[in-house]
C-alpha cells in the first residue's frame, strides 16, 4: 500500500499532528464508533472540495451518539472514499469536521482542520490527535471532505456503509449552490433531484471511524487519586 501524508492546519479545540495510518491501526486502537464500508465502490456519496470549481464543492456528514455516562476522548478519526470506479484514489488534502448536534442537523463545529495520511489503494483516510477531543453524551455529526481539483483529481466519494441502523441518514451541503443542492443542510435521501424527481442518495450512511478511550467514571478517578496518596503517605514514612 501506498501512503500519503497530507498538510495540518488549524483545530478550534485541539491541535493536530500527522501520525502514521494503516489500515486498521490508529493511535486510539479503542474503537469507539464505527461505520464500515458497504463493499460496493457504487454506494456512495459526493463529499469534495474543489479548488478549481469551489461553487461545486459539497460536504456530506453523518451521525454518531456518544451514550449516556461520563463521555470519550476522541484521539483519532478515519474514513474511507473511493472514485466509484475501482481505480485509486490521490487527493490534495482531507478536510475533517466536527459538529454539534442542532435539532437534527450539523450545527456549531467543534473542529476543522486538513490533514491526516491517505492510503491511494485503499482509499483509507485518517488523522491522529496530538490532543484528545472530549465530547459528552449526545448526538454528533462528523464530515471528511475530499480537495482536489476536478480538471486533474475528478470527482470523488465518501463510501457508503450499511452500518447505522436507526441512527439519522447523513446530510448534504453544497454553499455555492451550483451542484443542484441547497445551501442549508438537508436530508440526502429525502431531498428530491428538480430533473429526474428521484432521490439525491440512496445512501443511508457513510463510512467512517471514531477511535480513543472512555472517559473514567468519576468514582474510577476518585479511587486512583486515593491510591496516589497511599502510595504517598507509604513513601513518606518508609
Amino acid at each position: 500500500m501506498r501512503f500519503r501524508t497530507l498538510s495540518t492546519s488549524r483545530v478550534l479545540m485541539a491541535s493536530l499532528i500527522v501520525g502514521v495510518v494503516g489500515a486498521t491501526t490508529f493511535a486510539g486502537d479503542n474503537v469507539l464508533y464505527e461505520q464500515l464500508p458497504s463493499g460496493d465502490p457504487f454506494a456512495n456519496a459526493s463529499s469534495q472540495d474543489f479548488p478549481d470549481a469551489t461553487d461545486f464543492s459539497i460536504v456530506a456528514a453523518d451521525d454518531f451518539n456518544v451514550p449516556a455516562g461520563p463521555g470519550w476522548s476522541i484521539q483519532s478519526l478515519s474514513s474511507s472514499f473511493t472514485t466509484g470506479n475501482g481505480s485509486g484514489v490521490d487527493p490534495i488534502d482531507v478536510r475533517w469536521i466536527l459538529f454539534e448536534d442542532d435539532n437534527g442537523q450539523p450545527g456549531a463545529e467543534l473542529l476543522n482542520t486538513l490533514g491526516g495520511t491517505f492510503d491511494t489503494a485503499s482509499g483509507l483516510a485518517g488523522i491522529d490527535l496530538a490532543a484528545t477531543i472530549d465530547l459528552g453524551p449526545g448526538d454528533y455529526w462528523l464530515a471528511s471532505q475530499i480537495v482536489g481539483e476536478i480538471g486533474i483529481f475528478g470527482q470523488e466519494f465518501q463510501l457508503g456503509s450499511d452500518d447505522g441502523s436507526g441512527s439519522a441518514n447523513f446530510q448534504w451541503l453544497n454553499p455555492g449552490g451550483a451542484a443542484g443542492l441547497p445551501a442549508g443542510w438537508v436530508d440526502a435521501n429525502n431531498t428530491l433531484d428538480a430533473d429526474t424527481g428521484l432521490p439525491l442518495s440512496d445512501v443511508q450512511n457513510l463510512a467512517f471511524g471514531i477511535f480513543g478511550a472512555e472517559v473514567p467514571e468519576p468514582a474510577t478517578i476518585a479511587l486512583l487519586g486515593f491510591a496516589m496518596v497511599a502510595v504517598g503517605r507509604r513513601h513518606r514514612t518508609s
